[in-house]
């Protein structure tokens, strides 16, 4: 349905119709399955040790069934004998607090009880280099200090 537009002048519009563009998006049907197989291909490629941290940094871009995609790399991760707990990586959305996103993150059905492993969560940071245009870059400063980091992420332009 085109809306009516009501002018005090006499102008010429051109026509318009609407249009829907639907982009063709990849569809995994085994999610789980295929968590459990990236996991592995990737811990054969890595020097993992029993009982190292590693951060899963979990971000707030609207993944599909990220809780079953963080439920399952803990799970997998937890089996290979490391220590995974989940860090947020969202900048400032949950209002730049930790306790923000937390609670963005029970929203996603991210929590400790869902998941089974601990969520740390703090707005400290280290600089750890710059791009090429002399820009920043930080880390969380508990996924820096960890052995290891799984991105659960969705990059997005900002809009």
């Amino acid at each position: 349905m085109i809306p009516r537009v009501t002018v005090s002048k006499k102008i010429e519009f051109p026509k318009m119709a609407k249009v829907v563009r639907k982009f063709n998006h990849p569809v995994v049907m085994d999610i789980e399955g295929t968590v459990k197989e990236e996991i592995h291909s990737l811990s054969h490629q890595l020097s993992i040790k029993a009982g190292g941290k590693i951060a899963i940094a979990v971000g707030s871009r609207g993944i599909a069934e990220i809780e079953l995609i963080v439920k399952t790399i803990a799970f997998e991760l937890k089996k290979l004998g490391v220590k995974p707990f989940v860090v947020p990586a969202m900048g400032s959305h949950g209002g730049a607090t930790a306790e923000g996103q937390k609670t963005i993150l029970k929203h996603l059905g991210i929590t400790e009880e869902n998941i089974g492993i601990p969520i740390k969560s703090s707005m400290d940071v280290v600089k750890i280099g710059k791009t090429s245009m002399g820009i920043p870059v930080y880390l969380d400063k508990i996924a820096f200090e960890s052995d290891g980091i799984v991105l659960v992420n969705r990059v997005k332009k900002h809009t």
